[in-house]
């Protein structure tokens, strides 16, 4: 197999895609350890995604890199299914395309001071969200226009126009500015925005693939309870909630964002979260987070937690399809875990079913909004036995074939829309 070759992506609408799943498949620990993906504190969601990443993998043909359990350096290193090897990630396999990868090892020689980038992980690690970032958002720095039609559908009443990105980024990192956390706080996507008012503004963007709110928290500073009162932000700026580690994250964050607006680095300012559906523990941290805010007011730093899923599908919506795609396929499509736990041959490298994506309503910050689907109807496909299942084992859907999508398409395509 062409190493390079993403495989034929799976359908938007099958029986067991994460469209109507409601929870993560429960992996038997001896299956992960088949796999060589049994990591003792993942929880159930990530052991999931862990699985999907080795899948994926093996069907690019590639060897699982090593690791050292624990994180230790005095452990003995093993293969775990989600890393590469360090030559499978020098060729840039951790991304959608060749173009994404050649700019990740720019933005990396010019990134910004104190910027805290884990370079193995971003290269090496298929289940980090620092890989997910880039995935996603390089595109859209690539292509502005195209930035633009995605974000004026996910919040147009912030979003007209997207004029610029820059990645992992903070107004300062010096330990000594006051003005700021005290810390080296950042955000892992800046896009700098004009308002429906013609108004320059800041979109903060922070990414969550399989993290679980649960910590390690940042050591706790009297500035942030200085800078908790100060932005006025919340309900209650002292409310122990906030400095919980559940919550602490998106805490610091939306200060962060407040406190650039205030020493003028941005006139107005917006934090979004992005995260997987089935990801429940960044869905209710998210939630909880919602209920500590005042309510919205125009000249107050906003705040949205919307689902990668909504992301995906105003991709989509936008005229990148093949980004959407892979991203769907990489990182939300979970037929073939659920495939591989009930014994059954997956289909992940036969079928492509070409389904369109429904167009994302306008994203809103109320709890309720946070969770809302990104696909309002699909289309549904017949649906019969297919070879090699296990007895006893729910049938699985037939679908049509397409023709697969390749990290050369997606660099084509891209090329073809700057042109």
């Amino acid at each position: 197999m062409d190493r390079t070759t993403i495989p034929q992506y799976t359908d938007f609408d099958t029986l067991a895609d994460p469209f109507e799943l409601d929870r993560a498949p429960l992996i038997p620990e001896a299956l992960l350890r088949q796999h060589a993906c049994f990591i003792p504190g993942d929880t159930r969601y990530r052991a999931a995604a862990r699985l999907r990443q080795n899948l994926l993998r093996q069907d690019l043909g590639l060897e699982p890199g090593l690791h050292r359990p624990g994180g230790t350096s005095t452990a003995p290193v093993a293969p775990l299914g989600s890393m590469l090897t360090p030559a499978d990630a020098a060729r840039g396999l951790n991304f959608i395309s060749p173009e994404v990868h050649a700019f990740t090892r720019r933005s990396l020689t010019l990134r910004e001071e104190g910027a805290c980038v884990n370079v193995d992980r971003l290269f090496r690690n298929m289940l980090s969200s620092e890989p997910l970032v880039r995935n996603a958002f390089v595109p859209l720095a690539l292509e502005l226009g195209l930035a633009t039609r995605v974000f004026s559908q996910l919040l147009p009443a912030f979003v007209h126009r997207v004029i610029g990105i820059r990645f992992e980024t903070a107004p300062s990192r010096d330990r000594e500015d006051l003005r700021y956390l005290g810390d080296r706080s950042a955000h892992d996507i800046a896009l700098t925005v004009i308002t429906p008012d013609g108004e320059p503004a800041t979109l903060f963007v922070e990414m969550k693939y399989t993290e679980a709110c649960q910590g390690p928290p940042a050591r706790h500073r009297a500035r942030y309870d200085e800078a908790s009162r100060e932005a006025a932000l919340h309900r209650d700026p002292d409310a122990p909630a906030l400095r919980s580690v559940m919550l602490e994250q998106f805490w610091r964050l939306h200060l962060l964002a407040e406190l650039a607006v205030r020493h003028g680095h941005t006139s107005r300012a917006h934090l979004l979260v992005l995260y997987p559906r089935l990801n429940r523990h960044v869905r209710t941290a998210t939630r909880l987070y919602a209920t500590e805010l005042k309510a919205p007011e125009a000249e107050r730093t906003g705040f949205s937690a919307l689902t990668l899923e909504t992301f995906v599908a105003a991709l989509h919506a936008a005229g990148a399809e093949p980004q959407a795609r892979y991203l769907h396929h990489r990182y939300l499509n979970l037929t073939q875990v659920l495939d591989l736990v009930l014994g059954e041959a997956a289909p992940a490298a036969h079928v492509t079913p070409v389904l369109a994506l429904a167009t994302p309503a306008a994203a809103s910050s109320s709890p309720e909004a946070q969770s809302s689907p990104a696909l309002a109807s699909r289309p549904r496909i017949s649906r019969k036995r297919t070879t090699g299942s296990a007895a006893g084992a729910p049938s699985r859907p037939a679908v049509d074939q397409a023709a697969p999508v390749t990290r050369q398409d997606v660099s084509a395509r891209v090329r073809l829309r700057r042109q």
